[in-house]
Formats: C-alpha cells, structure tokens, sequence
C-alpha cells in the first residue's frame, strides 16, 4: 500500500508511527493529493528547512490552511519582523529567567493535586495537567485565577480540527474572537500596567515606544496563551503513559530521580506533542528527486523525524538514559519554542510532583482520550489509579 498522510484523519492521530516509517522510507517528499500539501518526514530534511527560513517561509502561517481573520503572530513571521518581536520577550523565557519559578510551579502543582493524593484516583489531564501550565502563565501575564478556565476552553477549542474538514471549525474562529477580545479588555480596565511588572505590561510598554503594533500585540498574547498550555499539558500526559506503557523506564526514574530531565526530553522526541508545523515555500525546491513549486505549503512532520533510524539509533525504543538534545520536539532554528525552558521545568516539577502523590500509579487505558489537532499529540483525559498515601 502506498504511503498516505492525512492529519485530518482521527484514525491517523491513534497511532501516526507506522505512517510516519512508512513516509520516511517511502515517500520523504510526499504530496497529499486530497490537500494539496507537500510533506517531510526525514530528520536531515525537516532539520535543514527549519534552518532555512528563505526557502521554507512562516509568513503564510504554520499550519497547513491558509491564515484567516488572525492577527500578526511571532510564529508567522519571518525575519526581521520575526527577529523584532522575538526580542522583545528573548530574555525572559530563558533557562537563567525561568529557573525563579520553580518555586511557584512546584506549589501550583501541590495544591492541585493535593485534593487527589488520598483518594487513590486522578485524570492526569482534566484534574491537573489541563491546569498546572494555563496558571503559569496567565501568572505571567497577570490574568485572574478565575479566568483560567474559560481561557483555556477557547485555547483548546482553536487548536482542536473537525474530522475531515481542511481548515479552522467556526467555533475556533469564534474563540479566537473571543480570546482578542478578552485581551483588549483586560488592558483597558487596568492602569498603570508599566508598574504591574507582568509581560502584558513589557508588551504593551513596547508598543508605547512603537517597537510593535497593538495588533502585533495581541498576536503575541494569543500565542502565548496557546504555547503556554496547550503543549505543556499534552506533553505531562505522554509522560504519564509512555512510562506506564514503559515499566521498565519508570522504575529507572523511580530509582534514580537524576533521570527525571532524561524522561522530559525522551518523551519530547518519542511521542511529543508538537507533531507538525507547516511552512510555505518560496522558490522551486528539488529534494529526493521531486520538485516541490514555490508558494506550496510544505508539513514538517518534528516527530517522524525524531524517529528517523538514520539520526537516532534504536530510533523507535523509548530509552530515557538517551540524553538526546538535538530532537525536533522543540522546533529549531529561529522559530525553536520561545518557552521550551518553561516548558521543561513545568514537565519535569509535574513529574517529581505525580511520583511524590502517585508513585505506582497505572493508567486506566479504557477512559483514554485524545484530542484531534493535525498539529499538536496528545490526551484530553488520562485516569490513572495508584495507592493513596493515606
């Protein structure tokens, strides 16, 4: 059977592995016919694109439909525009910035999971992982605790695609209406925001001094608001099962804790949640003896290429003593997530956090369920069961 790639089909987000081997060997420049969209499933490939803005352009957007209605975002743009906005935030989403919060995660996490530790069950994602990133960052952004829900309802619903249908369902639309709104609201109703000392306050000091428009802005919150949940969350969930489907990786870490960063990075490259982005090519492009036209919109699939056996040895075994850095899980090159610092100190301190309530806890594989999203892998619910500590 010939290779097919149809990440509007929810069989494929079940299990896109074997479709992924199969574009590798088979097909590394693939055209979708039904789209109209070409693909990369190699390491070397998607590496070498993302490295090469010129030719594999963000300014048409980083998903496969066209951009509609959304304003100017960090992620779809290209220098210098992308290198101004980037800047303004750089510093604060660094390993040396974000280390201070370790404190403030850890607590968040405690007291989410707190209600759970006697009860001897948990849905990793609903009870907790759903919630631990989304109050980070609206922290961050100095939005209310009581706003955290309803945020992270329209965040979901934007990433989430209908079975099928190539493009944003209305209901994404309309909650990426919603999130502006809310954006602008919460701006106009607060003074002095240059004192609040928040990023809402660096942006919109930013844009007084004309280093970014208001709509740049708010296309800065909206990403934020996004990166900084959606993807975090999804990421403790494949935590969470690849270890209970991996026994023997779990009772490792369990016995030595020194490998929690290791189980971060593992399951970033084996099952992370960021399975594609999409960039727009800017001249004819010949790859693997196919020639892909200027202005197609080409899917870099990260995490076939974190599979790829001709860069990873053993390329398909989960091995958290990998201590493999150069994975895809991330992106790379000038759009590599603004945020992975935080994003791998919110994994891992939800880890030691799970193991310190739950340390035998076993996924109820039953009550699993996946979200849909062409881009983005992952769980809306992971039950597990383990021994409560009373």
């Amino acid at each position: 059977m010939a290779a097919v790639y149809d990440p509007f089909d929810y069989s494929h987000h079940e299990d896109p592995y074997s479709d992924y081997k199969q574009l590798r060997d088979e097909a590394p420049v693939y055209r979708s016919d039904k789209y109209g969209f070409y693909a990369l499933s190699r390491y070397v490939d998607c590496q070498s694109a993302v490295r090469n803005y010129k030719v594999f352009s963000s300014a048409h957007g980083t998903t496969l439909e066209e951009l509609q209605g959304q304003v100017p975002t960090l992620i779809n743009a290209d220098p210098p525009i992308h290198t101004r906005l980037r800047d303004l935030l750089r510093d604060k989403f660094t390993p040396t910035a974000v280390a201070p919060l370790e404190g403030v995660v850890r607590d968040m996490a405690r007291e989410l999971l707190a209600p759970f530790k006697n009860k001897g069950s948990l849905d990793v994602i609903s009870d907790f992982a759903a919630r631990l990133p989304m109050a980070i960052i609206c922290q961050l952004l100095g939005f209310p605790r009581h706003d955290e829900d309803m945020l992270r309802g329209w965040t979901d619903t934007v990433v989430h695609r209908d079975e099928d249908v190539f493009g944003m369902p209305e209901g994404g639309m309309q909650a990426t209406m919603k999130l502006y709104k809310y954006f602008d609201e919460d701006m106009a109703k607060r003074t002095g925001l240059a004192s609040r000392g928040d990023l809402v306050a660096t942006l919109v000091a930013a844009e007084e001094a004309g280093k970014l428009s208001h709509d740049e802005l708010l296309g800065y919150l909206y990403i934020l608001s996004i990166a900084g949940n959606e993807t975090t969350t999804k990421l403790i969930g494949n935590i969470v099962y690849q270890l209970h489907k991996h026994p023997d990786q779990k009772k490792l870490v369990l016995e030595n804790p020194a490998l929690m960063p290791g189980v971060v990075e593992e399951t970033l490259r084996f099952d992370g949640p960021t399975q594609m982005m999409a960039r727009s090519t800017t001249e004819d492009l010949e790859l693997h003896g196919r020639v892909i036209p200027a202005r197609s919109k080409v899917a870099l699939l990260f995490i076939s290429a974190n599979r790829d056996e001709r860069k990873f040895k053993d390329a398909e075994v989960y091995d958290i003593r990998r201590t493999a850095r150069d994975h895809l899980g991330f992106g790379g090159g000038l759009h590599a997530c603004l945020g992975a610092p935080l994003a791998r100190l919110e994994a891992r301190i939800a880890l030691e956090e799970i193991f310190r309530v739950a340390p035998d806890f076993a996924v109820e594989e039953v009550g699993l369920a996946r979200m849909h999203s062409p881009q983005v892998r992952g769980f809306t619910h992971v039950p597990v069961r383990f021994t409560p500590l009373n």
